[in-house]
């Protein structure tokens, strides 16, 4: 999975639970910056929603 290193970023806090709210804030970014590096994950690792690619990231060792 090519994610970019923002996109790393943004998926260890999604494994972290946070909202796309608190990523925006976390990461300095507007929330609908936050909502398209989310929906760009998601759709890169072919998951339905934040959970599976949670799931996903965790299992395959995505985060190192």
């Amino acid at each position: 999975h090519k994610l970019t290193d923002r996109e790393h970023v943004v998926l260890t806090l999604i494994v972290e639970g946070l909202s796309n709210l608190q990523i925006a804030r976390d990461l300095g970014i507007s929330l609908s910056t936050a909502r398209f590096h989310v929906s760009t994950i998601l759709s890169k690792l072919g998951a339905a929603n934040r959970a599976e690619a949670a799931a996903l990231a965790v299992r395959i060792d995505l985060l190192s």
